[in-house]
């Protein structure tokens, strides 16, 4: 079957058809000529406008930004916090295609997105949504236009058409499988050609797919790589890169293999000394979209506290009534990529994980606010317990529960406070992280930041200790009697013992109280732990 159609082209925009030899109906003697040329003249002008154009706002506007290493980060992380992520990329990715916007780093940014299968499948949409728009728009402003320019004796039209003719879906295909031909440019090439575009379209289909597999699963590697330093995660890396290898390298094996097509050689020949470069280009790509996330600005989550935190006490209503800025920010520190955090600072790290807790703290309780009494079995174990009825505890494994994503997992309170944060070693995070109960020490109004955390948490225990309702001093029968907030005796370990607690209060007390602090024969003791939600009076 033919997959040329030798003898009508059709120019869209004008709703005419033309002959292949470059007539363009205007009678004997050829009287329209000058019109037709000056008319094929203004649509290649819009058609290489278009093609500038798309590399102009990959290079020189705002928009261009998103495709650099911090652009592409940065959307990233933004995706990954969106439920619309799916249609947005996918529209995205096919609008830059369509205007000849370099896309190569966005199939391997869908790869970091969405994971290998996931990514693959909205890559090849993506992708060939925005080929096919990309060759209709050439051949709508090109391919009638450019057989008016060379005329009706051209040998170089009547070649192509042979070539075409002959080797069409498989010429097509052939280069299609091979990634390191130049994708916007067959996609515009192809629509100035006599290709039909069904034929460009299902070799366009078949022909991407390997391609866009092995791109998303190499950044997909790449990412798990630099978060695991697992056997598996490497062997996933290096599969990846061999497999762009080979595939880079397929013109080569088709000619060993004396599979030939025109201009095989001169492919063979180019490409062959293009792979290292480009191949060097895609590990820096893919690398950007792995390692160009950054830990998220807390200054949003200061937001919210500013307006729902009235110190000691919250205001959930009001926070259940609006909680988008929550959400917003929540929406970061599950897209955060853990080997940022793995790489931040200390105290930019713990103070990531203290605004999390309570940050997830926060989501815990507007989720069932107003908080009523449990049933069932809870319902038993928060009477055993003396659990008011609206505390947290009415809550189904309130912290144990994996409720809340960051840095790219689902977590739980308990895994958050215990496993990360606690073994940082400070035992100040104590009087930081907040369970919303009115004994806990108090939630503040602006968040932790790396850069003033020392200050932030030496200002927490200054508070703590000038708080009578979470450190006191009390005189009975002439003896002194060290009244502490229960939070200190729970975590008695991370203080050195009850010695411990002693010796780390009387470097923040003053006269009397540390006085008792240091006396020996003063008693310690713990105030009973009210676990009412520190809501605001209602």
């Amino acid at each position: 079957m033919a997959e040329v159609d030798r003898t009508r082209t059709t120019d869209d925009t004008e709703g005419k058809t033309f002959s292949a030899d470059g007539g363009g109906g205007g009678g004997p003697g050829g009287r329209r000529e000058p019109r037709g040329r000056a008319g094929a003249l203004l649509k290649l002008g819009a058609l290489a406008l278009l093609v500038v154009g798309g590399y102009l706002v990959a290079k020189a506007t705002p928009a261009g930004g998103y495709l650099t290493r911090e652009g592409i980060g940065e959307g990233i992380a933004w995706l990954r916090g969106n439920p619309w992520a799916p249609p947005i990329f996918v529209g995205v990715y096919a609008a830059a295609t369509a205007l000849a916007v370099p896309g190569a780093i966005l199939t391997l940014a869908g790869g970091a997105v969405f994971g290998f299968y996931w990514g693959t499948l909205y890559n090849s949409i993506a992708a060939n949504i925005g080929a096919n728009a990309a060759f209709l728009i050439a051949r709508s402003l090109g391919g009638g236009a450019v057989r008016r320019l060379i005329g009706k004796e051209s040998n170089v039209l009547s070649k192509l058409d042979g070539i075409v003719e002959r080797h069409g879906f498989r010429g097509l295909l052939t280069l299609r499988l091979i990634p390191l031909v130049p994708f916007n440019a067959l996609n515009f090439g192809s629509g100035l050609m006599p290709l039909r575009w069904r034929t460009y379209a299902i070799a366009t289909a078949a022909g991407i797919l390997p391609g866009t597999a092995i791109y998303t699963f190499f950044a997909d590697a790449l990412l798990q790589g630099s978060q695991e330093a697992s056997r598996d995660a490497l062997a996933r890396l290096f599969l990846a890169g061999g497999l762009l290898v080979l595939l880079s390298f397929l013109p080569a094996i088709l000619k060993k293999m004396r599979v030939r097509l025109p201009g095989m050689s001169t492919v063979v020949v180019v490409l062959s000394t293009a792979v290292v470069p480009l191949g060097g280009l895609a590990w820096s790509g893919a690398g950007a979209a792995a390692s160009a996330q950054r830990l998220p600005d807390h200054s949003a989550f200061t937001e919210v506290l500013a307006r729902v935190v009235a110190e000691p006490r919250v205001d959930y209503a009001k926070l259940a009534g609006d909680d988008a800025g929550l959400r917003s920010y929540l929406a970061r520190l599950a897209a955060t990529d853990p080997a940022a955090v793995a790489g931040a600072s200390d105290d930019d790290r713990l103070a990531f994980w203290i605004n999390a807790y309570n940050a997830c703290m926060l989501k815990r309780v507007i989720e069932h606010y107003p908080i009523r009494k449990a049933g069932g079995l809870q319902r038993i174990k928060n009477a055993a317990a003396g659990r008011p009825d609206n505390s947290v505890w009415q809550i189904g494994n309130v912290f144990t529960g994996d409720h809340c994503a960051v840095a790219g997992e689902e977590r739980s309170q308990d895994e958050i406070e215990h496993e990360i944060i606690r073994p940082m070693g400070d035992p100040r995070i104590h009087l930081a992280v907040n369970c919303a109960a009115v004994s806990c020490p108090p939630l503040t109004a602006r968040a932790y930041e790396g850069e003033t955390l020392e200050e932030q948490l030496e200002d927490r225990v200054r508070s703590f200790v000038s708080d009578p309702a979470h450190f006191d001093v009390a005189t009975e029968g002439g003896r002194r009697t060290v009244r502490v907030n229960k939070v200190l005796d729970w975590f008695k370990e991370d203080f050195g013992g009850h010695e411990g607690i002693r010796a780390f209060l009387a470097g923040y007390a003053e006269g009397s109280y540390r006085e008792a602090l240091a006396d020996s024969g003063t008693k310690l003791e713990f105030f009973d732990y009210d676990w009412t939600l520190n809501d605001v009076a209602r």
